[in-house]
C-alpha cells in the first residue's frame, strides 16, 4: 500500500509542468486498468478493467458513467473466514463526478450498485478518488472502493486509463497506418486467477501485420512456467453411468501458439483477442483463448493486461501483464 501511495506522489510532483486539457468534444471515452490491495484479511489483491464514459459539463466539472469488471483475489484459500468461500467477482455499475482543482488535478466520487457472481449478491458501492488527466490522455489516479454489504470487499487501487474525445472513435483518427511488419518481444508476470499467491511467469515474441489504419493482425509463440502444481481430482463417466476418479498433477509448462486481432480504439490505447493451442507434456495440450487490452506507445513500449484461458483442466489459468517492446522489420 506504501508503494502505491509513493508512485502517485512522484507522478503528482512531476505532473506540475503538465496541463489538462479537455478535448474539444464534451463527450470523452476512457478505458481503464485497476490494480490494488485488499484492506481486509479474506483477500489479498484486486485486479479489474473498467469503461468511463465522462461528459464535461465545464472547466471544472465533469460528470462520469463507468462499469467494467473486478476481481479479489483469495488469501490463503480463506483460511479462517469459512463464511465466504468463493473468490469476489463483481461487475460495478456507478455515477459520478469528477472537479478539476487545478489545471490537471482532480478530485473524483463516483457511487452505484456493484453485481457480485454466486452467494455474494448485489451491494451498494462507493469510491472517492484522486486523480491526474494528462494532456495526452493519460489518467491516473488513486481510488478507495468499498462494496459495503461485506466488510472484506473493499480495496485501494491504482487506476491506469486511456481517454479520449468520442470522435476519436473514427478509424481515420488512429496512426496507425504503416503497412510495415513489427516484431514484439515481451516477458508476462502473473498468477493463478484461483489463488493470488500462485505465480507464474511467461514471455512471447509476437508478429504484428497491420491489415487497416486501426486492426493488426497478430501471430505469437509464448512460453509460461506455472511455479506451483496441485493434485487435480476429477472423474470420468463410461458408458453405463459408472464414474472413475483420476488424480493427477497440473502442468506446469506450456507453449501458446496462437493467432488473434488487436483493434486500436485511439491513438495508442487497443483491445486484442488471441486464439490457438497450448503445447503441453503427456498428452495436456489443450485449446487457448487470450483476450487482452493495453497501451502501445510512440516509442515501442507495450503494456498491458490478459487473461489465458486454457481448456484442459489440468492447466491453470492466468491473469498477466504484458510489458514488452515492438521493433519495426522492414
Amino acid at each position: 500500500m506504501k508503494h502505491l501511495f509513493l508512485l502517485f506522489f512522484i507522478l503528482t510532483v512531476l505532473s506540475t509542468t503538465t496541463t489538462h486539457a479537455q478535448s474539444n468534444s464534451s463527450w470523452r471515452i476512457g478505458f481503464g486498468i485497476d490494480a490494488g490491495v485488499s484492506t481486509a484479511d479474506a483477500f489479498k489483491y484486486a485486479l479489474g478493467g473498467d469503461i468511463r464514459v465522462q461528459k464535461d459539463f465545464n472547466q471544472r466539472w465533469s460528470g462520469t458513467f463507468t462499469t467494467g469488471f473486478s476481481h479479489f483475489f483469495e488469501k490463503d484459500h480463506f483460511a479462517g473466514y469459512s463464511q465466504y468461500g468463493s473468490p469476489y467477482n463483481v461487475i460495478p455499475v456507478k455515477l459520478g463526478l469528477k472537479y478539476f482543482v487545478v489545471d490537471n488535478l482532480y478530485l473524483g466520487g463516483e457511487a452505484g450498485a456493484g453485481f457480485a457472481f454466486e452467494q455474494w449478491g448485489t451491494s451498494f458501492v462507493y469510491s472517492p478518488a484522486v486523480g491526474l488527466a494528462f494532456k495526452n490522455g493519460i489518467d491516473l489516479s488513486l481510488k478507495y472502493e468499498d462494496y459495503t454489504k461485506d466488510k472484506a470487499t473493499k480495496n485501494i487501487a491504482l487506476r491506469l486509463a486511456y481517454g479520449f474525445g468520442a470522435r476519436k472513435l473514427s478509424s481515420h483518427k488512429t496512426k496507425h497506418e504503416s503497412n510495415d511488419l513489427e516484431l514484439g518481444v515481451s516477458i508476462n508476470p502473473g498468477v493463478n486467477i484461483e489463488s493470488s499467491d500462485d505465480h507464474i511467469l511467461g514471455g512471447d515474441v509476437t508478429l504484428y501485420k497491420p491489415l487497416s489504419s486501426n486492426v493488426e493482425a497478430t501471430f505469437s509463440v509464448g512460453y509460461a512456467h506455472m511455479f506451483k502444481s496441485y493434485y487435480f481430482d476429477y472423474g470420468l463417466p463410461d458408458a453405463s453411468g459408472h464414474v472413475y476418479y483420476n488424480t493427477n498433477y497440473t502442468v506446469q509448462n506450456v507453449v501458446p501458439v496462437k493467432v488473434g486481432l488487436r483493434l486500436y480504439l485511439a491513438d495508442i490505447f487497443y483491445l486484442g483477442g488471441e486464439a490457438g493451442v497450448a503445447l503441453a507434456t503427456k498428452r495436456n495440450s489443450s485449446f487457448v483463448y487470450t483476450p487482452s487490452l493495453g497501451f502501445k506507445l510512440k516509442n515501442g513500449l507495450d503494456i498491458g493486461a490478459k487473461y489465458d484461458n486454457y481448456g484442459h483442466r489440468l492447466i491453470q489459468d492466468a491473469l498477466s501483464l504484458k510489458l514488452g517492446y515492438h521493433f519495426k522489420l522492414k
